[in-house]
C-alpha cells in the first residue's frame, strides 16, 4: 500500500463513536428508539400487568391470599434467576439473536398461560414467562445505546423509557375495558370458563410478539460487531444507518459516509474470540460465564459494579417492593379519613384501621367473589403514573443541562426526604402525595441505566446492565416481603428505613465514576479484506 494509500485510510479511520456521530441522528435512531421503547413496555406488562387482574384471577382459581402473592412475585423471580444467563448470552452470542427468540417465546408462554386450569400451572408458566421477557428487560438498554454516540445516547435511553412509562398510564384503563366484560365460554377438553382476564393476558403479551416479528427488519449493534472482531458488518450498518438518517433531508442528502476503517478503543476492544461462540460442553459454558462474569469485579470495574447493584436495590426496594403496598395504604387511609377527623401520623392511622371494628365491611367484600373491577380503585394509579411521567420529562431536560450523577443525587436525595415528610405530617392527603412522590424513585433506574451504559466497555455491557438489575430486583422481592411482614408491627421502621435507604443511594450515586474516554490512538481495523 501506497503512502498517500496510508494516509487516505488513516484520515477515514474513526472510532465507533465518532462513525456513529457520522452517522447522524435521523429517522433510524427515532426508528430504535420507539422499538425499544415498545419493548421496555412490553416487559412491564408482563411483569406488572398480571396485578390488575388477581383479584378475578383468585376468584376464577379460588387461590388464598398467599397463593396470590406467589403469582403476583413469581415473574420477577424468573427475572431474577435467568439474567445472568441472558446477560452472557448477550455479550457473546449478539444482542438481537438474544432477544428476538425470547420475545416470541414469552408471547408464546403467556398464551399458553390462559388457558390455565389451577394455581400450579400458572405459576409454573409465569415463571417461565419472567424467564424469557428477562432477556429483553436488560439487553434492550445496551441494544438502543449502541446505535448512538455518547452525545445522544443517555437521552435516547431516557426517552425510550418515557415511552414505556408514559404507555404505563394506559395499564389500569386496559385492565377494566377487558376484565370488566361479561362473556365467557366453556372448554370442555381443559375444564375450564375462558373468562375476560384470560383474554387480558393475552394483550398484555402481543407488543412482545409485534416486537419479536419486527426484529427481522432490524440490524444488529455495530458495537457489538466491531467488538466481535466484524468490522466489516460494522461498517455496513453504520452506512445503512446514515443513509437512512439522511435520505430526503436537502441539508444532508449531498453528505456522502466516508468512513472506511473503525479504530478500536477503551469501550469497544476487538475480543479475541476463544470459541466465544461455540459452546461445546457443560465446561465450556462454565468457562464462557467464568470469563463475562469475573472482570466485572475484579479491580477496573468492581467499584462502579458493587455502586450500581446497591443503588439499584435501594431503588427497586421502594420503587417496586414498597409499591406493592400502596394500594393497601391507600384504602386504609381513604377508609381513616372516612370514620375520623383526628390528626394522626401516616402509620397511626394504618394501625387505627386495623384495630378498629370494620368486620361488617371486611366480612361483605370477603364473602363476595370479585369478578369485576372498579375504575376508581386505579384512579390514584393513573395520578401517579401521570407524575411519574411528568418528572421524568423534566429528568430528560435537565440531562441535557446537568451531570446525570448529580441529577441521579436530586432524585434519590428528594424522594427519600418526601418519604420521611410523609411519615411526619398529620394531614391525610398530603401525607399521600409525599408518599406518591416518594414512590417515583424509580426515575433513578432509567437514570442509572444511562451511566451504566456509559461506564462499562461494549463486550461487558450487557453483562454488567443485566447482573445490576438482576440485584436491583432481589431489591423489589425483599421490599415487598419485608413490607408485609413489618407494616403493621414496626411500620414507621419499615418506612423510615425505605427512605433513608434512598437517601443514602443517592449520596453513593456521587461516588460513581465517568465513562473513560476512548483511545484514539488504538490499533485500526480495516473494514475490508486485507
Amino acid at each position: 500500500m501506497s503512502q498517500k494509500d496510508n494516509q487516505v485510510a488513516t484520515k477515514n479511520a474513526a472510532t465507533i463513536d465518532e462513525a456513529l456521530e457520522k452517522a447522524h441522528f435521523g429517522l433510524f435512531n427515532i426508528q430504535i428508539i420507539l422499538f425499544s421503547g415498545v419493548v421496555l413496555n412490553n416487559i412491564v406488562l408482563e411483569s406488572v400487568g398480571i396485578s390488575f387482574a388477581l383479584p378475578v384471577v383468585a376468584c376464577d382459581l379460588n387461590l388464598s391470599y398467599q397463593q396470590q402473592g406467589v403469582l403476583g412475585a413469581i415473574c420477577f423471580l424468573g427475572i431474577i434467576a435467568s439474567s445472568h444467563f441472558w446477560g452472557l448470552l448477550a455479550d457473546t452470542q449478539g444482542r438481537k439473536r438474544t432477544m428476538k427468540p425470547t420475545l416470541l417465546l414469552a408471547f408464546i408462554v403467556t398464551l399458553i398461560s390462559s388457558f390455565s386450569v389451577n394455581f400450579e400451572m400458572i405459576v409454573i408458566l409465569r415463571f417461565l414467562n419472567g424467564i424469557f421477557i428477562s432477556a429483553a428487560s436488560a439487553t434492550i438498554y445496551a441494544y438502543m445505546g449502541e446505535f448512538h454516540c455518547s452525545k445522544h445516547r443517555n437521552n435516547a435511553i431516557l426517552w425510550g423509557s418515557l415511552i414505556a412509562a408514559f404507555s404505563a398510564i394506559f395499564f389500569p384503563i386496559i385492565a377494566w375495558i377487558f376484565i370488566n366484560q361479561t362473556w365467557s365460554f366453556e372448554i370442555p377438553l381443559l375444564g375450564i370458563t375462558y373468562r375476560p382476564w384470560r383474554l387480558y393476558f393475552v394483550i398484555c403479551g402481543i407488543p412482545g410478539f409485534i416486537c419479536g416479528i419486527l426484529f427481522k427488519f432490524l440490524p444488529e449493534s455495530p458495537k457489538y460487531l466491531l467488538g466481535m472482531d466484524r468490522p466489516s458488518e460494522a461498517l455496513d450498518i453504520l452506512k445503512y444507518m446514515h443513509h437512512k438518517n439522511t435520505k430526503g433531508k436537502n441539508k444532508l442528502k449531498n453528505d456522502v459516509y466516508e468512513i472506511t476503517s473503525l479504530v478500536a478503543d477503551l469501550d469497544t476492544p476487538i475480543r479475541k474470540l476463544k470459541n466465544s461462540t461455540n459452546i461445546k460442553s457443560l465446561g465450556a459454558l462454565w468457562i464462557m460465564i467464568w470469563d463475562q462474569t469475573a472482570p466485572l469485579f475484579m479491580s477496573q470495574h468492581i467499584r462502579k459494579t458493587v455502586l450500581g447493584s446497591i443503588i439499584l436495590f435501594i431503588t427497586f426496594f421502594s420503587a417496586h417492593g414498597v409499591y406493592m403496598w400502596f394500594p393497601y395504604i391507600l384504602n386504609n387511609v381513604m377508609l381513616y379519613v372516612e370514620q375520623s377527623q383526628e390528626p394522626r401520623y401516616l402509620c397511626d392511622m394504618l394501625r387505627y384501621t386495623q384495630s378498629s371494628n370494620f368486620s361488617t365491611m371486611q366480612d361483605h367484600s370477603m364473602n363476595s367473589c370479585v369478578t369485576k373491577l372498579e375504575i376508581s380503585t386505579y384512579t390514584h394509579t393513573l395520578v401517579l403514573e401521570l407524575i411519574y411521567v411528568s418528572l421524568l420529562l423534566c429528568v430528560i431536560y435537565a440531562n441535557r443541562k446537568f451531570d446525570r450523577v448529580r441529577i441521579l443525587f436530586i432524585i434519590l436525595g428528594a424522594t427519600g426526604v418526601c418519604g420521611i415528610l410523609s411519615l411526619l405530617t398529620t394531614v391525610p392527603l398530603l401525607a399521600i402525595y409525599l408518599f406518591v412522590i416518594m414512590l417515583c424513585c424509580g426515575l433513578g433506574t432509567s437514570v442509572m441505566n444511562t451511566i451504566l451504559v456509559d461506564i462499562y466497555p461494549t463486550n461487558l455491557r450487557a453483562m454488567a446492565v443485566c447482573i445490576s438489575l438482576m440485584l436491583g430486583r432481589i431489591g423489589s422481592v425483599v421490599g415487598s416481603n419485608a413490607l408485609g411482614a413489618l407494616i403493621e408491627t414496626h411500620c414507621e421502621e419499615a418506612l423510615y428505613s425505605s427512605a433513608i435507604s434512598l437517601i443514602i443511594a443517592g449520596c453513593l450515586g456521587l461516588l460513581m465514576p465517568k465513562p473513560a474516554k476512548s483511545l484514539k490512538d488504538a490499533e485500526i481495523i480495516e473494514s475490508g479484506t486485507q
